[in-house]
């Protein structure tokens, strides 16, 4: 079956992130902003956050999701471990907890909702939910596993990649 992925850069301004974010990371600006397609079907639009410059995974970043159809949790999980083995990023031990972590960490999610994935230091990852804090993970490899989905060098959407990092 052939599978055809479009991205393209999103013109409209990014929602604003979360207060509680903002007041962790002050400064924290948004570095790009991409939309990932389907056979002409939106997915996604997501836009990726960082003080600084650039993206650098020692600096608090976040990764706003805004997803343009209703995608259940389980979905959104398999999703994400089918990519992080691709990408090689863990051993299946390391994917079992990783899992266990995502499966309470990712919401079922539809048109309009809001879902940012912030890492506000090296050892947490925070899931906010439409503005709310919906998971806080105190495991120091998920954050960098699950950026690694999106802007990871051999990442599967690199045109996202390459939107999100501001190229």
């Amino acid at each position: 079956m052939l599978h055809v992925a479009v991205t393209v850069v999103d013109a409209r301004e990014p929602r604003p992130l979360p207060t509680e974010v903002v007041s962790k990371a002050p400064g924290i600006r948004p570095l790009g902003r991409g939309r990932h397609s389907w056979w002409g079907i939106s997915v996604y639009d997501a836009t990726l956050w960082v003080v600084g410059t650039a993206w650098s995974p020692s600096r608090p970043h976040a990764l706003d999701v805004e997803p343009s159809r209703k995608v259940a949790a389980g979905t959104l999980v398999n999703t994400a471990l089918s990519e992080m083995r691709d990408l090689k990023l863990g051993d299946e031990e390391r994917m079992k907890s990783w899992q266990r972590e995502l499966e309470q960490a990712i919401p079922s999610v539809q048109p309009g909702d809001q879902v940012v994935i912030f890492c506000p230091d090296l050892d947490r990852m925070i899931v906010y939910y439409n503005s709310a804090v919906y998971r806080e993970t105190k495991d120091p490899t998920l954050c960098p596993a699950v950026m690694n989905v999106w802007l990871h060098p051999e990442a599967k959407h690199s045109q996202v990649r390459k939107a999100l990092l501001g190229h």
